[in-house]
């Protein structure tokens, strides 16, 4: 997201001369965007109806518009979740310039794949439920979140460093369901969302009972598993919640403090 907060700047008026090709792992150290996994992650919706959804273990991609506009940045989400589960072969295809051209974007941001972590969301409806073709991949819109250009560059900088995002949705986590989970010094507690292929491209649910013997965790940081003997719920407080990633760029909500 630095690089999109560079981009801009750089880009200035015009908006202009700048590359606007950009996968989240090209993005510098951990983030998978934190902007991108975590505003993707903010924003993503159920079904739209009141049928309940079970996610855990759905592949999904995401396409991240961002347009600058003022002092501001507007930033649309586009999902693949209920439409396709985003095959490699199509995902490997997509060209993020040609995407931004198409859209009238500053840039656009490919997040993905990832993997549903939690079972089912809450209160959640796509802003339009359309199918509308990105790069190829049939999406809707998911989202959309504007966020102050002066703050991009703060975003995303390093693992195990909480970012506050804008979200309204409940994230349900079903009893008897494994939830993994990251313990900061402080107290805090961090349930993991989803996970991602975009450091580890091999990984699978079965590899994170073991992940934190792979992780390279922070002094006071801790990994820890545990199976729900009741459904574990997570709600934004105030319209925000608090993300994290860990250095394989899965992402985790704070869930107790």
């Amino acid at each position: 997201m630095r690089h999109l907060a560079a981009c801009l700047i750089l880009a200035a008026a015009p908006l202009v001369a700048c590359d606007s090709t950009t996968r989240a792992t090209d993005l510098p150290v951990t983030s998978d965007l934190a902007v991108a996994g975590d505003i993707a992650d903010a924003v993503s919706p159920d079904n739209g109806s009141s049928t309940p959804v079970d996610i855990r273990g759905k592949r999904y991609c995401e396409i991240l518009l961002a347009t600058l506009n003022g002092d501001q940045v507007h930033i649309d989400v586009y999902n693949t979740f209920g439409l396709n589960d985003c095959p490699d072969a199509a995902w490997n295809q997509v060209d993020a310039t040609q995407v931004a051209t198409d859209t009238g974007a500053t840039m656009a941001v490919l997040n993905g794949p990832r993997y549903w972590m939690m079972d089912g969301f809450e209160g959640s409806t796509f802003i339009d439920p359309t199918p509308r073709t990105l790069g190829g991949l049939d999406m809707r819109h998911a989202g959309s979140i504007d966020i102050p250009l002066a703050s991009l560059g703060g975003l995303g900088q390093t693992p195990y460093t909480p970012t506050t995002v804008q979200r309204n949705t409940t994230v349900r986590f079903d009893a008897g369901k494994t939830v993994f989970e990251l313990k900061g010094p402080d107290g805090k507690v961090y349930d993991m969302q989803s996970y991602s292929l975009q450091k580890v491209p091999t990984q699978t649910e079965a590899d994170l009972a073991t992940l934190g013997a792979r992780l390279t965790l922070p002094t006071g940081w801790a990994f820890a598993t545990r199976t729900l003997t009741a459904d574990l719920r997570i709600t934004a407080t105030d319209g925000q919640a608090t993300i994290i990633q860990d250095d394989f760029a899965n992402s985790y909500q704070m869930s107790a403090q």
